[in-house]
């Protein structure tokens, strides 16, 4: 179906994409940066993005103009998440989407390791749903916190409401809450 819409046969088809993976890994590339290198590109487009802002660069930002303004450079930060969670709920609805996309694009920024996960606590009064996200990267703590802002706006248009951070340079830990907007949330997905 695809090399029909290409107007090219499966075998010319087949050829061309092995040839790019091949172009890719020569480079010292690995086969799977192709789909989250497009997948950030095409998310990118879509909401009109600026994909190449470099670190030192969002360092300096934060130095320059958070102090004028805290608590509206944090909003800023937050509702520039929830906004980008709002779009990205069209195509990734669910928890495990956003897991899976996570993980997808984790090589696309400065993260070292992250780790997303489930949590269940039983209680008298019914369990509850909660989520943690670590992230340990080369930023420092004062830009992580308004990333943090970031992650916690784009979390709760999911339903995920914070309820424990903790910030140091290059590392984030955070709690979210669940409210039952998660309709497909299936633990054992989430690893």
């Amino acid at each position: 179906m695809i090399a029909r819409r290409e107007d090219k046969t499966s075998f010319a088809l087949a050829n061309e994409c092995l040839g790019e993976a091949l172009k890719i890994c020569e480079q010292g590339g690995h086969p799977d940066e192709i789909y989250s290198a497009w997948i950030m590109h095409h998310i990118g487009q879509e909401v009109m993005a600026f994909e190449w802002i470099g670190k030192n660069s969002m360092e300096q930002l934060v130095r320059d103009f958070a102090h004028l303004d805290l608590a509206k450079f944090s909003k800023l930060w937050y509702s520039t998440g929830f906004n980008f969670g709002v779009y990205l709920q069209l195509c990734f609805p669910t928890i495990e989407d956003v897991v899976a996309l996570l993980t997808l694009l984790r090589q696309q920024f400065s993260i070292g390791r992250h780790r997303f996960a489930y949590e269940r606590s039983d209680s008298a009064e019914g369990g509850s749903d909660s989520f943690s996200l670590s992230i340990v990267s080369s930023y420092s703590a004062e830009v992580l916190t308004f990333l943090a802002e970031y992650w916690r706006g784009l979390l709760s248009s999911y339903g995920l409401t914070i309820v424990e951070s903790q910030i140091a340079e290059g590392v984030v830990k955070l709690r979210f809450a669940s409210h039952g907007k998660l309709m497909k949330a299936n633990p054992q997905l989430i690893k």
